[in-house]
């Protein structure tokens, strides 16, 4: 594509930054003006209504079941999260009424009625057979009745959610506060504050460039408070997404913006802390936008608390996008008439005065009292969707109630998926490429690199799956700090290959939105030391949301990250953190130990239908093997013993199994056979394996380069303990790192890392 960089030379011209304004408060029709210019006719209005009024009929439930003055259900305890909405109805509806059947959300922990307003809506636009599909329990019936069972289908999978029971939404395992429906394109209510707007991000990222047509395209609408717009990833988010590649046409084919709206919901409370004047410096959040791109995100402030007046804006964003021109920025001024809870009683930093104003402007009663100003409803149907609202609500809750708790023998059901990618749809076959496919270079023996079986693994993959895409910092022009994915760029185009922000947790967090959407990417954090920046998108997001779903998705997505222990870089790019993620249930981890490994756990990897941390060490790159060019995978799971032996086990993996490989052969010098087991992934774990050659052997060191307390190896020496206890005939002991922060100093970093004679040492302490 040309140096694109080439002509960006200084310029010094003495001027001013302009900001453009952004405007508060445009719309300024009624119902009356709506059905005039035939943009909403009675049946949307009713809709509308409806909407809002489930919503606040389910809010208000909660709170009456805290007190149990919620008649009919007196015998039910509520033991779930209390997080209500009321007062906030115009939001979840004005914007969802606007959205297609398949354009996408993500909500928050106070997300309830964004979840009843997307599946309400989406109900609505769904024809005959869309409807039996979702329901095929329903198939007998037709017309309105087919529409209203479905319809109280929704409220009730909703409310069973929230009751944490096995016919919620996911299945009892994730409860209101994740609550989710991908059939209708809600990605999930997210309890971590800002958690939900990198995987909004992310998905807005597969709309942009997914090849299939009836997914390209698609809006995703991110609801999130005020409050988030104060974290770090959310700030991150924005300007992710408003990176000026995606529309530059000397960089990208693929010339539009991401198609993302981010509705800053600010009901002026992140929690208790007021944002106006206290936790603030500025008048309006859409401000935030302008910090991230010159057209300010195409930020409005916008009225909340009419519905209508949310509907034009989500209208009007709709068509900025489809011009080619997100993200957009849309702040939603609303306020929430409760506390963060039921446990925060709110009379500490709130006014009843100050509820009261805010009261006389409630959406729903506004909404009513416009309808019948209007005409456009008589008083004898607003009166029936009333009652049809609040006797389907209750039909739902009681049904939700007596509904079946999940069986405790299920606790651990759906951790993960035991899915892969066995065959790739035929719209994705043949992506785009250009020139020839990257090539690594093998010697007369057929030997490659660690970092080019790696890359090889990748390249195969890619061009396989056009849903592979691949980014990280300088992994595009420059091909990564290592160097790993020279070429890729030039091959695939920017819309699969593309550098990112210096970001981490964006970098995973729309990994994670890709991943929920259908593509498959491979994110590159360049030491391991930056996942710890990245730790909430990794261990809250991609590793729980297959199970706190119910498997209602799957999240496949590899993280890649280098450890550079070894190479004197000090304390914050030497460590290896691979036991942390470990200790995270949702995720794998891999660790190949040399080139031949490495390609079949990256294509492994890859296809696998789990979040997989894909662990590198930096001292392993110009290692050489001899690695296949054709195709091959290795399973994981599946340990691998390199070295047969019949007196101590050695369990390593990652750079230090060259140096047991070394104590092996000091120790053999000494009539010591060691057995040398190789797990290569640390989740799953091939327990069998090592259980087998303990038993042989009688005696185990479990080896690794982290840091000893804390390290995997633990979980090794407890496992082997319990299992092999018969069969030892002596104690299982660690090598690790020494328990402290590694040195750069090359004296003080080789008495840090475990030596080859710290290993023999250990071996000779159980002889």
């Amino acid at each position: 594509m040309g140096n694109y960089y080439s002509d960006l030379g200084p310029d010094f011209k003495s001027g001013k930054v302009k900001l453009d304004v952004i405007p508060t408060y445009q719309y300024k029709h009624d119902v009356v003006d709506e059905m005039k210019a035939k943009k909403l006719a009675k049946k949307d209005i009713l809709e509308i209504y409806e909407s809002m009024l489930v919503i606040r009929e389910f809010e208000e439930m909660i709170l009456k079941l805290r007190t149990g003055a919620y008649a009919g259900l007196e015998d039910y305890e509520y033991r779930g999260p209390t997080h209500l909405s009321i007062g906030q109805e115009a939001t979840a509806t004005g914007a969802c009424f606007a959205l297609e059947l398949d354009d996408y959300i993500t909500s928050t922990h106070r997300g309830h009625g964004d979840s009843i307003a997307k599946g309400f809506h989406a109900i609505r636009r769904m024809n005959e057979q869309q409807l039996k599909e979702r329901c095929p329990e329903f198939s007998d019936l037709k017309g309105e009745a087919l529409r209203e069972a479905v319809m109280e289908d929704h409220i009730f999978r909703t409310i069973a959610e929230l009751f944490g029971k096995e016919e919620g939404y996911g299945k009892g395992r994730g409860g209101g506060m994740h609550i989710a429906d991908f059939r209708v394109g809600h990605l999930g209510a997210n309890a971590i504050v800002g958690g939900g707007v990198p995987i909004a991000t992310g998905a807005a990222m597969t709309s942009r460039i997914d090849l299939d047509p009836e997914r390209n395209g698609r809006v995703v609408c991110c609801f999130a408070g005020d409050g988030a717009y104060a974290n770090g990833v959310v700030l991150e988010a924005l300007n992710w997404a408003s990176q000026e590649q995606f529309t530059n046409p000397k960089l990208t084919s693929i010339v539009k913006g991401l198609p993302v709206i981010f509705c800053v919901v600010n009901n002026h409370f992140g929690m208790t802390g007021r944002a106006d004047g206290e936790v603030n410096g500025v008048d309006f959040l859409a401000r935030r936008g302008a910090g991230f791109a010159n057209n300010n995100m195409k930020a409005e402030v916008v009225n909340g608390m009419d519905v209508l007046a949310v509907r034009d804006a989500i209208e009007r964003a709709k068509k900025t996008i489809e011009a080619g021109e997100g993200p957009v920025m849309l702040e939603l001024n609303t306020y929430r008439y409760y506390g963060h809870s039921l446990s925060d009683p709110r009379n500490e930093y709130r006014t009843k005065d100050e509820e009261a104003r805010w009261k006389a402007v409630d959406p729903v009663d506004t909404f009513r009292k416009r309808i019948l100003d209007a005409k456009a409803a008589t008083k004898k149907d607003v009166e029936a969707v009333e009652k049809k609202v609040a006797e389907r609500n209750f039909r739902a809750a009681r049904r939700a109630a007596d509904s079946a708790d999940p069986d405790p023998a299920d606790v651990l059901k759906y951790m993960y998926t035991d899915s892969v990618c066995d065959s790739v749809p035929a719209i994705y076959q043949n992506g785009e490429t250009r020139g020839e496919a990257p090539r690594v270079r093998r010697d007369a023996e057929g030997r490659t690199t660690y970092r080019d079986a790696i890359k090889e693994g990748v390249v195969e993959e890619m061009k396989r799956d056009a849903r592979v895409v691949f980014y990280g910092e300088d992994v595009a022009d420059y091909g990564g700090a290592f160097k790993l994915s020279k070429g890729l760029l030039e091959y695939f185009g920017r819309a699969r290959v593309f550098n990112t922000p210096i970001s981490e947790a964006c970098i995973c967090g729309t990994a994670v939105g890709m991943a929920m959407t259908g593509y498959r990417p491979v994110a590159e954090l360049m030491y391991m030391d930056f996942a710890l920046m990245a730790s909430d998108q990794i261990s809250n997001q991609a590793a729980k949301w297959h199970y706190m779903t119910g498997a209602a998705t799957k999240v496949p997505l590899v993280i890649r990250c280098s450890v550079g222990g070894g190479k004197g870089y000090g304390g914050q790019h030497s460590q290896s953190l691979e036991s942390m993620f470990c200790h995270i249930p949702g995720t794998y981890v891999a660790y190949p130990s040399n080139p031949y490994d490495a390609k079949g756990l990256i294509k492994t990897a890859i296809r696998d239908d789990n979040p997989v941390v894909f662990v590198e060490g930096q001292l392993l790159y110009n290692e050489k093997g001899v690695v296949p060019e054709e195709e091959y995978l290795i399973p994981f799971g599946e340990a691998n013993v390199i070295r047969s032996g019949k007196d101590v086990t050695f369990v390593v993996w990652g750079p230090a199994v060259a140096d047991a490989i070394k104590a092996a052969d000091i120790l053999a010098e000494e009539g010591i056979e060691v057995e040398i087991i190789d797990p290569r992934t640390l989740v799953p774990f091939d327990w069998e394996t090592v259980f087998e050659s303990v038993r042989k052997t009688g005696r185990c060191v479990a080896i690794s380069q982290c840091v000893d307390i804390g390290s995997f190896t633990g979980e090794i020496v407890s496992q082997v303990t319990a299992e092999c206890f018969d069969y030892l005939d002596a104690p299982v002991l660690k090598v690790g790192a020494k328990n402290g922060i590694a040195p750069q100093a090359h004296t003080l970093e080789a008495a840090f890392l475990p030596s080859p004679e710290d290993m023999a040492e250990a071996a000779r302490k159980l002889l």
